[in-house]
């Protein structure tokens, strides 16, 4: 189900369907006869047919799920498993309303649910990927600097349980075969390329080189080559870089990001880790680069008195896609939802004044043309 989620006031494009041409008058009647001749025919005015309507992709910040926010999930449940569909309620309708919704699952996820924990080596409940799947996600980067805590069996796990759940993901892999398969979704008939990468694993070794995708830009640059080739019309970077808790882009990212657009087949950036909001930025050749969308599902720690910290701030992200006349596709629009993480409920709430400030003024550092699509 999609429903539009532009806020009163924004700028929606719509194109126009033009009308048929009045037809032909018809002839007047001739004193000649036609007997013998073929009667005169009339042929209907072309009529143009309106672009297709843009799909929509739409990107969210960290999935960190602590000990503290497992626990609270254990008592949404009644101490009956684990009930995150609460934490994610509010904003349900606005991830279902998109075409496509990419999480990014930054930790492990657990097939069974033995040895859960938290930070520094996560296991988290399968019921996330659950929730993540009822919330309307649709798949899930999953490189990251936690990707390896478990090791291979944690990769295994973690796939097998977005699997179950009906959620793609991009970023590991559980064997060389299913490393070398680009991802590509259909996403209303377009073909969308998908590509996931982190900047390190935490000091911890990698248990195979197809494990887990390492930032490494002329890889990243040939991996863009080589999902156009299995037919991708728009391909995605999923990052997981940057400074934690720091809003401004660093120069590592800077450089990661001009050497990953060198690559005429990448279209847009997406990045996560630094926990809180980093600027949008539109390339002067039409591309985009998210460098930062903030914890969307993430409970750390709340220090002292003070509930309202930057890094529970998140954004919702939606990215409108459509082609060109040359039938190239791009971007037309992005827009933006500011969120933030309830405390100690752990609930997502559309962002409140003061959160919403914040994450503004991260956003709108670099003067991007953002529609706010908050409802």
């Amino acid at each position: 189900m999609r429903r539009a989620i532009l806020a009163a006031g924004s700028v929606l494009l719509i194109a126009a369907c033009s009308s048929p041409a009045d037809p032909a008058p018809p002839p007047a009647p001739s004193t000649t006869s036609t007997a013998g001749t073929p009667p005169a025919t009339t042929s209907a005015a072309p009529t143009t047919e309106p672009p297709p309507e843009p799909i929509t992709l739409l990107f969210t910040g960290d999935m960190l799920p602590s000990d503290d926010l497992q626990a609270q999930a254990g008592r949404n449940a009644g101490g009956q498993g684990f009930d995150f569909g609460p934490m994610l309620a509010n904003v349900t309708p606005l991830i279902t309303a998109a075409d496509w919704a990419i999480c990014h699952q930054e930790t492990p996820l657990s097939d069974d649910n033995v040895g859960l924990a938290g930070y520094p080596q996560f296991n988290a409940p399968f019921q996330l990927a659950e929730a993540e799947r009822a919330a309307g996600y649709d798949a899930c980067s999953t490189a990251s600097n936690h990707t390896v805590d478990l090791g291979m069996d944690g990769i295994v796990a973690t796939l097998g349980t977005l699997d179950r759940a009906g959620i793609r993901h991009a970023g590991s892999a559980r064997s060389a075969a299913e490393h070398a398969q680009p991802t590509v979704y259909d996403v209303r008939g377009v073909s969308i390329g998908h590509l996931s990468y982190t900047y390190a694993l935490n000091g911890l070794p990698s248990p195979a080189p197809w494990a887990v995708n390492l930032i490494d830009p002329g890889q990243i640059r040939a991996d863009a080559a080589t999902v156009t080739a299995a037919g991708a019309e728009f391909v995605v970077v999923s990052l997981h870089f940057g400074d934690e808790h720091i809003s401004t882009p660093s120069a590592y990212q800077e450089q990661v990001v001009d050497a990953v657009l060198e690559s005429p087949d990448v279209d847009l950036v997406v990045g996560h880790h630094a926990h809180v909001v980093q600027p949008i930025e539109r390339r002067p050749d039409g591309r985009w680069v998210l460098f930062g969308l903030g914890n969307f599902l993430a409970q750390q720690a709340v220090y002292g008195a003070d509930l309202t910290p930057p890094h529970r701030d998140g954004v919702i992200v939606e990215v409108s896609v459509a082609a060109a006349p040359d039938g190239t596709y791009g971007v037309v629009q992005v827009g933006y939802v500011p969120t933030f993480v309830a405390a100690p409920s752990d609930v997502i709430q559309i962002a409140p004044p003061f959160s919403r400030a914040r994450t503004e003024a991260a956003l709108l550092a670099r003067d991007a043309p953002l529609v706010d699509l908050t409802p």
